[in-house]
């Protein structure tokens, strides 16, 4: 493997951090022809260490049971769209519920190999809770600073698996050079390791999110020629599209999807880029979407580049868009998902109206986290049953009741 700069193809040292010292880019493992012939082989294994030879350690990965989450073909959403193969691949059901929990064990191992005495990270949720509990597994604690105002569940989690919490007013509102300096910093001072999910910061960790890409194409009846994700930092999209490249230089794939960003219409740096067709992706003054996870100032430019490279596009969609969503895919689907998961089946619609998918075409949505994460779903009615009156204990009673 060598780490090499995505602008000006410098290579680095390995273990270098933060971006390209000579230009800025974000830094890149890449890996050889002969280590990436070795997907072929790969057949069973457990949690993500399976595909360890094809990330940016050498060390066992821990385990708690992430990664193999299922891929479920659509029964109502892509029929009434028209759309005849559709499928969500469910990382909600990873080990803390969210896709972080790829990109937390491989900081756990690397921290372990680094000879830190911690982890540090800063996250509004997902991210803190994965990287506290993967650091309680191999015996490091955890530093998460975090957001003002994060959902309470993501929290608990945290706290519940030994996390010391600091809440940093503006952690991220600062900008995302002052973030990552902010966390290098403490990382060096406490002797921590920097297990930041997001390639500016750390370029190691996202390749964690290549093994999406091995387990779909594994999974779907073919090969995915569309894959549409939700989009914060850009860590997610980014690292699947280097797995499809992988694949396709295994010779494991016949072509390459075409990669679909998917993000709030009120925290939006990434579509605003796309659409003006800038190089890199310029920080907003401010972001106010109501969903948590994807309410984001900045993204990363590695994002808009693999976009533009598998000719994808970036979609905005409306939070109210978003929350109908997260009803009709509990109701119809029987998947209940944080509002940040859903907005890439939110933006299917406008999509297929566009062009931009056709109906035979196999599309794959990633929904990036459970229900339980941030959900105020079905909240109110479930505050009423709890204090309605209990029907009495009797056949006739219950059937009147249903049929009322």
């Amino acid at each position: 493997m060598k780490l090499i700069c995505s602008e000006c193809g410098k290579e680095v040292s390995f273990g270098t951090m933060a971006r390209c010292h000579v230009c800025e880019g974000i830094l890149q493992p890449v890996y050889s022809d002969r280590t990436i012939s070795g997907l072929k082989d790969i057949r069973s294994g457990t949690g993500i260490n399976r595909y360890r030879s094809l990330m940016p350690v050498s060390s066992p990965i821990p385990s708690l049971g992430e990664g193999n989450t299922p891929l479920i073909s659509s029964r109502r959403i892509g029929p009434a769209l028209g759309l005849k193969h559709l499928y969500f691949k469910h990382e909600g059901c990873n080990p803390s519920g969210a896709f972080k929990d790829r990109g937390a064990a491989l900081v756990a191992a690397l921290a372990l190999e680094a000879g830190a005495k911690g982890v540090v990270t800063a996250s509004s949720g997902n991210a803190g809770a994965a990287t506290a509990a993967y650091s309680t597994v191999v015996g490091l604690p955890c530093l998460l600073l975090l957001e003002p105002g994060a959902p309470p569940a993501k929290l608990r989690q945290s706290v519940a698996t030994g996390a010391k919490v600091l809440v940093v007013q503006g952690v991220f509102s600062h900008g995302p050079k002052a973030s990552g300096d902010l966390i290098l910093e403490l990382a060096s001072a406490l002797n921590y390791y920097p297990g930041f999910i997001w390639a500016p910061v750390n370029p190691y960790l996202l390749e964690s999110m290549k093994t999406i890409s091995y387990e779909v194409v594994s999974q779907v009846p073919a090969f995915p020629e569309v894959v549409v994700s939700p989009v914060g930092g850009g860590d997610l999209l980014t690292g699947m599209w280097r797995g499809y490249l992988e694949l396709k230089r295994a010779g494991l794939i016949p072509q390459l999807p075409r990669m679909v960003g998917v993000q709030s219409l009120r925290a939006s740096p990434l579509v605003q880029a796309f659409r003006k067709g800038l190089k890199r992706v310029e920080t907003l003054p401010f972001a106010n979407s109501t969903i948590s996870g994807i309410n984001v100032a900045f993204s990363g430019e590695h994002a808009l580049q693999a976009i533009r490279s598998s000719d994808g596009t970036v979609v905005g969609v409306s939070d109210e868009e978003a929350f109908d969503m997260q009803r009709r895919l509990a109701l119809e689907e029987g998947i209940w998902v944080e509002p940040a998961a859903v907005v890439s089946v939110t933006s299917l619609r406008s999509l297929v109206e566009q062009g931009g998918i056709e109906p035979q075409e196999r599309v794959v949505c990633l929904l990036t986290g459970a229900g339980f994460k941030d959900s105020k779903l079905a909240e109110t009615e479930a505050q009423a049953i709890s204090a309605q009156s209990p029907v009495p204990f009797d056949v006739n009673a219950i059937v009147a009741e249903v049929r009322k």
